[in-house]
């Protein structure tokens, strides 16, 4: 398996998944402030209405049930490792700062 390839002549695409992502966490920040600012004028209703038709709901979900696995471990850790199974791993794709140094 080769540990790099050189992306030379592929540059335009590196440069362009940058943008991309630029573009997207600007966006994101600008939805995240129009969520805000919808939730502070819902309060405490759970829906909200343009000419009486129903645009946005905001509803608590349903609470749910989760194993401690860290207390499981420190109580019951032959319990614990029984039911424990490793995951099989995957490749992470990160776009790396070329002004930061590895």
């Amino acid at each position: 398996m080769a540990e790099h390839v050189d992306l030379t002549d592929e540059a335009t695409l590196v440069a362009a998944l940058r943008l991309t992502r630029a573009r997207i966490a600007e966006h994101r920040e600008i939805e995240n402030a129009i969520v805000g600012k919808l939730k502070d004028l819902l309060g405490e209703a759970t829906e909200a209405r343009i000419g009486g038709a129903p645009v946005v709901t905001y509803r608590w979900t349903k609470p749910r049930e989760q194993v401690d696995i860290k207390a499981l471990r420190e109580e019951q850790p032959e319990v614990a490792k029984q039911y424990t199974r490793l995951a099989p791993g995957s490749r992470r794709f990160v776009l790396l700062d070329p002004t930061e140094e590895a």
